[in-house]
C-alpha cells in the first residue's frame, strides 16, 4: 500500500485536475444597439464547449471598455473586442485569428468627420470649435471614437475644445443627432454615413481602412488558448456558424468565410494616437 502523503498528494491533484475541468469558461463581448451579440458569439462559445467538455457560459458587458476591465480582471476568458478593446487588453494576453475579411470590404470600414457650414479640417479652429456641439459614438468606439479623436487632436482640437460632446451610443445616433440638428460636428463609420449623407453637410476627414480587433485569450493555466485558435482557423470546416455569427454581430467583418492569423495587423495604432 502507498505511504499516505503519495496518496493525499494524488487526490489533491485529482481535485485540482476537476475543477479545473468544471469551472465554467465564458465567452464575452459587448453590447450594441441593433445587434444581438449574445446570439451572435454564442457558436463560438458552443465550438468551446464542444472542443473542451467544460460548461461556458456567454456574458455581454456594456461597452469595449467594460469588456476589457472584466477580461483583465479574469471574469472573461475569450472575447470578441473592437479594436479599441484589442489594443487596450492584449497585452500579456494570447491574440487569437480574426475574420478574413475580403480586402473589397476591409477597405470600407473607415472613419469621417463631418461638419455644418465648415468645408475642410484645417477651418475647424479651437476658437471656432468652441461654439460647436460634437457627436461620436463613443471614445472607446474605434472609427466613431478614439481614431477620429487622435485626428482631431493632430489638427490641435480636444474634445473639451467643442461646447459639448455628445456620446450617442452607435453610428446611427450620430448620424440622427446631425439630421436633427442637435450636433454640428460628427464622427461616425463612413460606411454609415455614405449610405445616406446629409444634406449642408461636408466630410472634413476620411480615413485610411480601420482593421477589426482580433479576438482574444486569457492566458491562463485552464484556457486553452493555442487549441481555440487552432479551432478558429478550422471552424470553417466543421464550425461555420461560428464566422456567420460574428459576421451578423459585427458588419465590419463583411462576408468573412474564415479565420486568419492576426500578424502585426493594427502595428499602426495605439489609443489615442492613430492617425
Amino acid at each position: 500500500m502507498p505511504p499516505l502523503l503519495p496518496r493525499l498528494l494524488a487526490l489533491a491533484l485529482s481535485l485540482v485536475a476537476a475543477s479545473a475541468v468544471a469551472t465554467p469558461l465564458v465567452v464575452g463581448t459587448y453590447v450594441y444597439p441593433g445587434r444581438d451579440r449574445a446570439a451572435a458569439v454564442q457558436p463560438l462559445a458552443d465550438l468551446v464547449g464542444a472542443r473542451t467538455g467544460r460548461p461556458v457560459r456567454v456574458r455581454l458587458w456594456p461597452s469595449p471598455s467594460a469588456l476589457v476591465e472584466a477580461f483583465r480582471a479574469g471574469t472573461a476568458d475569450v472575447i470578441v473586442p473592437n479594436l479599441h478593446a484589442y489594443l487596450e487588453a492584449n497585452t500579456g494576453a494570447v491574440t487569437l485569428p480574426v475574420p478574413d475579411v475580403p480586402p473589397a470590404q476591409a477597405g470600407r470600414y473607415r472613419s469621417v468627420i463631418v461638419a455644418r457650414g465648415i468645408d475642410r479640417l484645417g477651418q475647424l479652429t479651437p476658437e471656432r470649435a468652441a461654439g460647436l456641439r460634437l457627436a461620436l459614438v463613443g471614445q472607446d468606439s474605434a472609427s466613431g471614437g478614439f481614431v477620429p479623436l487622435a485626428r482631431l487632436r493632430q489638427a490641435g482640437l480636444r474634445p473639451e475644445a467643442f461646447v459639448s460632446v455628445d456620446q450617442a451610443g452607435s453610428h446611427e445616433a450620430v448620424r440622427r443627432a446631425l439630421q436633427e440638428g442637435r450636433a454640428d460636428v460628427g464622427a461616425l463609420a463612413a460606411e454609415v454615413y455614405d449610405a445616406a449623407p446629409l444634406a449642408g453637410l461636408a466630410i472634413l476627414w476620411r480615413s485610411d481602412p480601420i482593421p477589426p480587433g482580433p479576438l482574444l485569450c486569457r492566458d491562463a493555466a485552464h484556457v486553452p488558448c493555442h487549441d481555440i485558435a487552432r479551432w478558429l482557423l478550422e471552424s470553417h470546416v466543421d464550425a461555420p456558424g461560428v464566422i456567420e455569427g460574428l459576421r451578423a454581430g459585427w458588419p465590419e467583418f463583411g462576408d468573412a468565410v474564415r479565420f486568419s492569423e492576426a500578424r502585426g495587423f493594427a502595428d499602426e495604432y495605439q489609443t489615442g494616437t492613430a492617425p
